[in-house]
């Protein structure tokens, strides 16, 4: 699980300390766990379980975030099908402008990631081993679906995941 999970979650906390204006933001805190959550416990039949990210973010003293969480969605057999990377944005974050979230979606994936629509939402998609990250944002925070290639109902995970107010 480690592999999968961590393909697009620690180059992340990297980049998001110094992406946009290519200097460490000032006077910023160190991320806290996520709280103020809305996740259902099973979605699409797969268990949804918040995992532990504390020896993730250990030693990134300034970031853009001031809370991550990473959830995990299994199914009945504990086979793990997905993970739900989130980052809420701090006040120094320029969270609205386009280079600044270009680069969170170029640092993620194998790949160059692609454009797609679900409504009114810009979601990106990057493949990488054996799995496909699902990237987009929110007026707080952005979210990054990690899948694996061979789950049959990628779209409407995703749909049902972007169509909801995850962080209140």
């Amino acid at each position: 699980m480690r592999r999968f999970v961590l393909l697009a979650f620690g180059p992340l906390l990297v980049l998001l300390s110094a992406c946009a204006s290519g200097k460490a933001p000032q006077a910023s805190p160190t991320a806290k766990p996520l709280v103020n959550v809305d996740l259902p416990s099973e979605l699409l039949g797969l268990h949804v379980t918040p995992e532990s990210v504390q020896g993730n973010v250990k030693g990134i003293d300034q970031t853009y975030l001031q809370s991550i969480g990473l959830f995990s969605f299994r199914e009945k057999s504990k086979l793990l099908r997905a993970t739900l990377e989130i980052g809420v944005f701090n006040k120094l974050a320029p969270a609205t402008k386009a280079d600044f979230r270009s680069t969170i979606i170029g640092g993620l994936g194998g790949s160059v990631p692609i454009q797609l629509r679900m409504g009114q939402t810009s979601v990106y998609l990057a493949t990488g081993a054996d799995q496909n990250l699902f990237t987009w944002f929110d007026d707080k925070a952005f979210y990054v679906l990690s899948m694996r290639s061979d789950f049959p109902f990628q779209r409407t995970l995703l749909r049902d995941l972007v169509n909801t107010r995850i962080v209140r």
